[in-house]
């Protein structure tokens, strides 16, 4: 069966008192007495805000149904109203049924119409408003400080998945009689799961079965008065005990590596307010893969919905929303055609279109007439068609996100870290000759395949690839970006680039040869005039099972056989990161797992499912490690 990607609109309709109705569930979607009322007298006061959020780095409020969005930007507007709020605010919210971006606007123009702060707040919310695809959805506000991670889908599916540590919990949702889904134990206790120190909740609902399954949850609960025409509403607190995650006292990091790696990861920490120096071996950022001319950016699929598509699909959303908040940035979402390559992945790619239920707008199947209209030149064949995917130029990247990260960064260049040393609570990085080049409590190795010469566990190696470069004119033009056995870029600053074959440093031509054997391929056009191709060689960091490499190092001292189905309780080297192993997909993969990064070292909510975090965790080597010696051995390892 395929995976269940396609999600159910909520309809916007209206009940006799004008005030939004759920037709699925029967219900209203917000108390008689003003949606946004409720949200101060509930939500907000049953958890005790904002007096509880008040000094603290960062506040974390899990809401069960995002709805008509009014919790999130009624607290949105109470946080930025007061003088003395938290430094960031993360709000999690799940949703089966999530309105269209256009019947949101449409709501909100008519329930913010005296209200120009809300209006604000509204329409910046629906200019990041997502596709329609379930998973999870970061959107990111007021510069950073405010973070909404939607979780689409059924959330007693959604919250075992996600990883964060909850200060208040919003219980909205339709009456447990309407909706008993979002009021049983098994989601009770996912609310235990991810309670932090004093996590509270605050429900309008006092029925019996609520108040019994929190209790035996762990939480202690107690009725209030109500709101309105409510009399009594429930407040509660989780009794068992959480560590809080803390973050070094010094927020001082170290990242090692200044392609697209080292500097999204640095533009995140930065935007956290963290001071960082960029270290790299070269004389300046961009320098190997990172220095291509322009590159693809563009998601991947599989019929299955496997790990990697799910990552990609996640990175390339995600992408698509920060590029857009780097105004230097030179990249166009032209459009992507993936051309199938034969019969079989013809048909994979049409029932990949036609049963995943994704929007259009995402992808589609299109055939050769179709695919050529939209490329703007004569493909092979048709192929599935990504509306918003496009080209990077990765320079331009980097350069934009080590502008943004200033003036909290510096940088350190033709300067190469040869070891690190653990030393009270920093990390000393030192040049070969034994000097200290720098100290910090947090070091990232952003350093493509050099990061394996640090830390062996990683097991990124390096694979040398050609892009051949064709001069404009010298093939038809497209207008969008080809990919087939290779990918064919739109002409850029002159320059079609064209690849990518693996490559020789002792015979470049041929590479380049082998990237005009794919160019044939894709293209029915007579190939480019008999003159040598010229180009460029990169080495990418390439991963055993393809998939990039983003979190904390494990102790490889202390790792045991346990550790193996469990990543997540892994030992781990304090203060110690690898971001690489971006493959073929760096310009996809860098801002998202970025903000994994800088997530993981926050301690805040992950921007991705807990199984996506453990498949690209550092740890996941040694726990193949281990199985391996295990099938070895018998069990006797």
């Amino acid at each position: 069966m395929p995976p269940a990607l396609a999600l159910q609109a909520a309809e916007l309709t209206f009940d006799e008192d004008g005030i939004p109705f759920s037709q699925a569930f029967d219900d209203v979607y917000h108390s008689k007495d003003g949606g946004l009322a409720q949200v101060h007298n509930v939500f907000m006061a049953g958890n005790g805000l904002p007096a509880r959020w008040r000094g603290n780095r960062r506040f974390v409020i899990c809401e069960t149904g995002f709805g008509l969005g009014l919790s999130f930007l009624a607290t949105w507007a109470a946080w930025q109203a007061d003088p003395g709020r938290s430094a960031r605010l993360h709000f999690v919210s799940c949703e089966l049924h999530p309105f269209s971006g256009a019947d949101l606007a449409a709501l909100y123009a008519h329930l913010f119409a005296a209200d120009p702060t809300l209006a604000e707040l509204g329409a910046a919310l629906i200019a990041q408003w997502p596709m329609l695809i379930a998973g999870t959805h970061r959107l990111t506000f007021d510069e950073g400080r405010v973070t909404l991670t939607l979780l689409f889908g059924d959330a007693l599916q959604t919250l075992p998945r996600l990883q964060a540590q909850v200060d208040a919990f919003f219980l909205d949702g339709f009456s447990p009689a309407k909706n008993p889904t979002l009021w049983q134990l098994p989601l009770f206790k996912q609310f235990a799961r991810l309670s932090g120190p004093g996590a509270t909740l605050a429900t309008y609902t006092v029925a019996g079965e609520v108040r019994r399954g929190l209790t035996a949850a762990g939480f202690v609960v107690e009725k209030q008065p109500g709101f309105g025409q409510k009399r009594q509403m429930l407040t509660g607190h989780f009794r068992g005990a959480r560590q809080a995650w803390t973050v070094p006292a010094q927020q001082r990091a170290i990242i090692v590596g200044a392609g697209m790696a080292g500097a999204s990861a640095a533009e995140r920490l930065t935007l956290r307010g963290w001071q960082v120096m960029l270290i790299d071996a070269r004389s300046g950022p961009a320098t190997q893969a990172s220095g291509n001319h322009a590159g693809a950016f563009r998601p991947v699929v599989s019929q299955d919905d496997n790990l990697q598509a799910r990552l990609a699909r996640s990175a390339f959303l995600y992408g698509l929303r920060h590029f857009k908040r780097l105004p230097a940035l030179a990249w166009s979402p032209c459009g992507a055609l993936q051309m199938a390559r034969n019969k079989d992945e013809a048909a994979r790619f049409n029932a990949i279109a036609t049963e995943h239920g994704l929007p259009e707008c995402y992808l589609r199947h299109v055939d050769q007439t179709e695919a050529r209209r939209l490329t703007g030149v004569p493909v092979t064949t048709g192929g599935i068609w990504f509306g918003q995917a496009g080209w990077v130029q990765p320079k331009s990247l980097v350069a934009s996100l080590l502008a943004a990260a200033e003036p909290l960064l510096t940088t350190c260049y033709e300067t190469q870290v040869d070891t690190l040393e653990r030393q009270g609570d920093d990390w000393l990085v030192r040049d070969n000759t034994g000097r200290e080049i720098a100290r910090a409590p947090v070091v990232v190795l952003a350093n493509a395949a050099d990061a394996t010469r640090l830390v062996p566990l990683l097991g990124v190696v390096e694979d040398l690839r050609a892009v051949t470069h064709l001069p404009q004119g010298a093939i038809p033009t497209p207008q969008a970006l080809v990919c087939g056995g290779g990918y064919l870029t739109p002409e850029i600053d002159g320059i079609h680039c064209l690849g990518s074959s693996a490559a020789d440093v002792a015979d470049a031509i041929a590479a380049h040869t082998a990237n005009l054997a794919l160019l044939g391929q894709m293209l029915d056009t007579s190939p480019p005039s008999a003159a040598p191709p010229v180009g460029r060689l990169c080495a990418r960091p390439n991963t055993i099972d393809r998939m990039p490499v983003a979190g904390p190092v494990p102790d490889v001292t202390r790792f045991q056989a346990k550790h193996a189905g469990s990543l997540h309780l892994a030992p781990r080297l304090d203060g110690l990161y690898a971001l690489t192993g971006f493959g073929a997909r760096g310009l996809v993969w860098c801002s998202l797992l970025a903000e994994l990064l800088a997530s993981q070292i926050e301690g805040e909510p992950l921007p991705v499912e807990r199984d996506l975090v453990q498949a690209v965790d550092p740890a996941r080597f040694l726990a193949r490690e281990l199985a391996s010696a295990e099938t070895e051995t018998g069990g006797d390892a």
